[in-house]
């Protein structure tokens, strides 16, 4: 028996850049509006450009270095991989997908069960 469960709406696109003032001028000059800059508590900013659907890009670039290295040894599981995504391939591009969930504990059990939780 195949167990099938509802589509996950997207919620969001991370666009990881090393400057939140370039991403901002970037997305400004295709006729964007771009959000006030957002500070994350554990050490990362976005400057986000949101659509009418709900949908919305998020530029995000790392504001406090001690803070992200904090939220890292926390366990934070975001912040760890945005680090290593930098690491490998740049502090410029695209990193994530981010669906939108109604049970995130549910949708948490399902993942660990499958061996696809990112913590």
């Amino acid at each position: 028996m195949i167990k099938t469960t509802q589509a996950h709406p997207l919620d969001h696109l991370v666009l990881p850049t090393a400057r939140l003032d370039a991403a901002r001028v970037r997305l400004g000059s295709l006729g964007f509006v771009v959000a006030p800059t957002g500070i994350h508590p554990f050490g990362t900013e976005n400057c986000c450009v949101f659509f009418a659907d709900g949908t919305y890009l998020e530029p995000l670039a790392v504001g406090d270095d001690l803070e992200t290295d904090r939220a890292i040894g926390e366990g934070n599981v975001f912040v760890a991989r945005d680090r290593l995504y930098r690491q490998n391939l740049g502090d410029e591009g695209f990193s994530a997908v981010v669906l939108g969930t109604g049970d995130a504990d549910a949708d948490h059990v399902r993942y660990v069960g499958a061996g696809m939780s990112a913590g």
